[in-house]
């Protein structure tokens, strides 16, 4: 299981059959629980601004016995209760050990402590979680009634009495030592607690406790600071789990640390030096199986390794961008294959087997647009430095650059390639401000023909025709069809509204744009006369593709959704909505039986067509 944006996507490991988890809201999930006895899923959600944000449980029970009957479930079908509380963000939360309740921590504009009843949805009881930011919770094993949190400078054991109801918390003694800690885990017999710090200890404590005093009777039993690993780890210690050694029984530590590392440690906190891997990526979760025999890490940059506690060598098994995806291409001629845009590398992709072929990384750079050259040759891509790159799609090494290609970020691009021979072809580019740039193409070099400077905005959209006729979509909120050749326009579509994305019928009768209007319109190619507009959604649209006969075309849009229209009269034909982000590109396969769709919150889905056929 994993969040995409405002959803959870759960993944059976066998059949690979998918499970979406969408309440229907725009908030960013910020963490997740699940009860021991996999019945229910907890989110906390994140938003801009000092607003309220939700908590919510869902019947992750039902959801899996509805999967396996092959029953198909409607959005937040399986959500249970919606629990408004905090203010801002949900920092962590956690289920009790019987599932039967919940406690939700906010974020740092919140810091507020709140105890739930799973099963009415109520809270119980709540208080500030500590003085300073309070950044992980995690209940105890055998015990409903008590709970740790760890944060800025202190590390507290509370219990709770919902009858009374009552919350009581006691400071652990930590001597001198001033920590911020941001991860927990408990070791099975409730005896200890591990914590991971932002300066890389792993840090032990003693989590006994005296049960609800008076307020008078001082405390005998106070948890307290056992040990720490001598050795520091780089950039801190992110996540933490606690594992039983088979044979000894004693209780080891994985650390998965901000540089990649994977640890394991001793019970005395002294490395196994054996057992130590490295990954890309700052580690963010780490799930242990039910055998205790192998886990698996999830890293910053959206990969999830899974590995065999006895060897400790990570295997790959899954793969995603881990930023805002910018655009999608199918090579001509092969269904077979896509390649991605994102922050700092270029993806190729198995579209049957959707498993990751290629990385292309370019550090501290992000891809806004992509193209491929039509003998599959290379790669072309635009970036946020100014520069257009061609890479080899087989290797990934560089076939070409052309620095200073724009002065400032280049946004768009498109090869304009059946008007020349094969050997010199043409390219086209726009930047943020508005320019374009005409490329002639050929073994030796890259040299600019022309350049023309007539949108005042972001060029968001190129596209070209086989008779060298190029069309560009800006911010500004107009459209212009250019001879490139000539470097001058032919005709100029006006509107109020940012232009998205624009594409030729393909028999170069008609025009089709899209933008912030929430408007899908249709021009005359021979005087650029508005012909029909359409509603595409309640919120603007964002992207187009249209299929090789013209009967149909593709839409994606800030909704959230992917559309299928019929072109002729404009009725919709099929409608998507897993998205939790801004569709920010679509692409029909060559064979068009399936559409690729991208988006902002950096999710790859493929749809299948067969049924529309």
């Amino acid at each position: 299981m994993y969040s995409l944006g405002s959803i959870v996507i759960m993944k059976a490991i066998k059949s690979g059959k998918l499970i979406f988890f969408d309440a229907g809201i725009d908030d960013k999930i910020s963490c997740m629980a699940l009860s021991k006895d996999g019945r229910f899923m907890a989110t906390g959600h994140e938003a801009t601004g000092f607003t309220k944000v939700e908590s919510i449980i869902w019947d992750l029970k039902s959801a899996i016995e509805n999967s396996q009957q092959g029953s198909d479930c409607s959005k937040g079908s399986y959500l249970i209760h919606r629990l408004f509380q905090h203010t801002g963000k949900v920092q962590t939360l956690d289920f009790s050990c019987d599932g039967k309740y919940l406690v939700t921590i906010g974020g740092q504009d919140d810091n507020d402590l709140v105890v739930w009843d799973v099963e009415s949805g109520k809270g119980i009881c709540g208080c500030r979680a500590a003085s300073d930011t309070a950044l992980c919770v995690k209940w105890l094993n055998k015990r409903s009634d008590r709970f740790v949190t760890s944060g800025n400078y202190h590390f507290r054991v509370w219990q709770v009495c919902t009858s009374t109801p009552k919350l009581h918390s006691v400071d652990a003694n930590m001597g001198s030592m001033k920590r911020i800690m941001s991860c927990i885990s408990i070791a099975e017999d409730d005896t200890f607690a591990f914590a991971g710090s932002k300066t890389g200890e792993v840090i032990q404590f003693t989590i006994d406790r005296d049960e609800i005093k008076h307020l008078d009777e001082p405390d005998d039993i106070v948890p307290a600071l056992q040990r720490y690993n001598k050795v520091r780890f780089s950039k801190g210690v992110k996540s933490i789990c606690c594992t039983i050694n088979k044979q000894t029984g004693n209780t080891n530590v994985i650390a998965g640390t901000g540089d990649g590392t994977i640890q394991l440690l001793n019970p005395k906190l002294q490395l196994y030096e054996s057992h130590c891997a490295k990954v890309d990526g700052g580690i963010t979760s780490i799930s242990l199986d039910t055998t205790g025999r192998t886990f698996i890490v999830g890293t910053e940059l959206s990969q999830r390794f899974h590995i065999d506690i006895s060897t400790f060598t990570p295997e790959l098994r899954g793969t995603g961008h881990h930023a805002e995806i910018y655009d999608v291409k199918f090579p001509r001629g092969s269904s077979e294959i896509f390649v991605t845009a994102s922050v700092d590398d270029i993806r190729v992709w198995n579209c049957k087997k959707k498993t990751e072929l290629l990385r292309i990384r370019v550090p501290n750079k992000a891809c806004r647009a992509i193209d491929i050259s039509p003998t599959g040759t290379c790669i072309l891509s635009a970036w946020s430095d100014g520069k257009i790159r061609s890479f080899y799609p087989e290797t990934g090494k560089v076939h070409f650059e052309i620095p200073d290609a724009h002065p400032d970020e280049v946004t768009a691009l498109t090869i304009c390639n059946d008007m020349h021979p094969s050997e010199n072809w043409y390219l086209v580019s726009g930047d943020k401000s508005g320019g374009l740039r005409v490329w002639l193409i050929n073994k030796s070099y890259q040299r600019m023909i022309h350049a023309m400077k007539e949108h005042r905005a972001a060029i968001n959209a190129l596209v070209c025709n086989e008779n060298g006729i190029m069309a560009s979509a800006s911010s500004d909120g107009s459209c212009i069809v250019w001879d490139i050749l000539k470097g001058v326009r032919i005709h100029a579509l006006f509107e109020q509204s940012v232009f998205m994305a624009m594409k030729f019928h393909p028999d170069d009768s008609q025009y089709l744009t899209c933008g912030s209007n929430c408007k899908i319109s249709y021009w005359d190619a021979s005087d650029a006369s508005a012909i029909r507009v359409i509603d595409g959604g309640d919120l603007g649209m964002s992207c187009l593709d249209i299929f090789s006969n013209g009967e149909k075309f593709i839409s994606g849009s800030a909704d959230k959704s992917v559309t299928l229209w019929a072109y002729d009269d404009g009725a919709t034909l099929a409608k998507g909505c897993h998205h939790s982000g801004v569709v920010n590109k679509v692409a029909i396969s060559p064979d068009e039986t399936k559409v690729v769709s991208v988006g902002s919150e950096g999710g790859i889905f493929i749809w299948d067509l067969a049924d529309f056929f």
